[in-house]
């Protein structure tokens, strides 16, 4: 007889509850428009208590046989960022993978525009600390999890513990240099009047936060290493740093500081300050991940360096969602400041990585041997 026929599974997608509304509006609109992607209503969310719980097809009861028939062998993508609150944003996504798991999902791929943990990513002499970095791509493994999509990981290290656990062809990790580049200098960028570079870490060969200062430049049209400036620093307390050496040709020039998560912004104000002393026209920052713990993000806008600002601009990627809610109550107390902090939305990046995978899997089953009946 001949080979029966079998149709691909649709892809999946969980929409998780720590995202900002950008990407949630582009994952219906790419599950409305794209043949063979589904949303999955789901309850993702906290006791009063605090305890983390998930429900897939949440509020589609009446239809449960169909929905079981729908996630049997399915692809499942769960897109939850793992910023604050992290303790639950994570768990949630645990729960989520094994709840998918359970019902029958073929995979479960987790999309994490934002990947807590990454900056515990080493162990260090005369020291007992976490290393959450490769503890956490574990837990998930151990979930249910199949394979992640993140961006701009904080380290190779951080990078080679989820290679190790899901494999390399399935830990992806996007970058959002491009997008990064054209938000920042609209196309108008020369070596002459724009110079790029990392907060610190000019002393490490390797160092990504050097990397990442190049591809944006790069990707702006300033692929000569004569674009960058180079920083040197060195940690005098737990979270103190101070600069102790610095290069480029910043003079009259528009510096633009690329760094992939800040915190208390220490960093970024020691960076902006020794570019304005050095001659710099403004500084600009490019943050992928915005934590702006406490009053962070009112200190790193509102200090000066001389009568001006010590960072004239600041752009955002908005993969840690409480961003928009802080740059809101920021406004309430100092309204100029909008206009000089852009929050620029990752969405893009993500559907496009999710359509990928989503042909890449349907190509594979429509490939794969039909077994005769």
């Amino acid at each position: 007889m001949p080979p029966k026929k079998t149709l691909p599974k649709k892809t999946l997608i969980v929409t998780g509850n720590n995202l900002p509304e950008t990407l949630k509006e582009a994952l219906t609109d790419l599950c409305s428009h794209t043949d063979g992607i589904e949303t999955v209503p789901a309850s993702i969310a906290s006791f009063a208590s605090g305890e983390p719980f998930t429900e897939l097809f949440f509020g589609a009861e009446q239809d449960h046989a169909a929905n079981q028939k729908k996630i049997k062998d399915a692809d499942v993508v769960i897109v939850q960022s793992t910023s604050a609150p992290v303790s639950e944003s994570c768990m949630q996504l645990l729960l989520a993978a094994a709840s998918a798991k359970r019902y029958g999902a073929k995979s479960v791929t987790a999309v994490m525009p934002f990947a807590a943990f990454a900056r515990q990513d080493r162990e260090f002499d005369g020291r007992f600390t976490s290393v959450a970095g490769e503890d956490f791509p574990r837990l998930l493994k151990a979930a249910g999890v199949d394979g992640i999509v993140t961006i701009d990981l904080h380290s190779k290290a951080a990078e080679n513990f989820y290679q190790q656990v899901f494999g390399a062809e399935n830990a992806h990790f996007l970058s959002s240099a491009a997008f990064a580049a054209e938000t920042l200098t609209q196309g108008k960028a020369t070596q002459e009047t724009v110079v790029f570079g990392a907060p610190d870490g000019a002393d490490k060969p390797n160092d990504r936060g050097q990397q990442r200062a190049a591809a944006v430049a790069k990707a702006a049209g300033l692929p000569d290493k004569g674009a960058l400036f180079k920083i040197w620093k060195e940690h005098t307390g737990v979270s103190a740093t101070k600069i102790n050496r610095f290069e480029g040709d910043v003079a009259g020039k528009s510096c633009i500081i690329i760094d992939d998560m800040t915190d208390s912004g220490g960093t970024l104000r020691n960076a902006a300050k020794t570019l304005k002393q050095n001659g710099a026209k403004e500084a600009v920052c490019y943050i992928t991940h915005g934590l702006f713990t406490g009053n962070a993000l009112e200190h790193l806008m509102t200090e000066k360096t001389g009568n001006s600002y010590t960072i004239d601009r600041l752009v955002i990627a908005d993969t840690v969602p409480d961003i928009a809610e802080k740059l809101a109550k920021l406004k309430t107390q100092y309204p100029a400041i909008g206009k000089r902090i852009t929050i620029m939305p990752t969405a893009a990046l993500i559907t496009e990585k999710i359509k990928t995978l989503h042909k890449t899997a349907k190509t594979a089953a429509q490939n794969a041997p039909k077994r005769g009946i």
